[in-house]
């Protein structure tokens, strides 16, 4: 197994659920979500991953426990983006 392999072993496949999901969960970014992605949740399967400054925040306690049927999981960060 290589380091690639290793990198890559947690992040799960984009299913049409996922796509969906990511879809809904986009429409959270705003004041106190900075973003969204997919990726594992506790037992291995695909979750919602929201990326948001202050986890106790209104705006993360608004949100439902699970979108399209994927947990959603809270994560303390902010927006990300390329590096030049």
């Amino acid at each position: 197994m290589s380091a690639d392999d290793d990198l890559y072993a947690e992040i799960p496949s984009l299913d049409e659920r996922s796509r969906r999901a990511l879809t809904v969960a986009e429409k959270w970014i705003g004041e106190g979500i900075e973003g969204v992605a997919i990726g594992a949740a506790e037992d291995g399967g695909p979750a919602v991953i929201v990326y948001a400054l202050d986890p106790a925040s209104a705006a993360v306690r608004s949100l439902p426990q699970e979108c399209e049927g994927l947990p959603v999981r809270v994560e303390t960060g902010d927006a990300f983006g390329t590096e030049d």
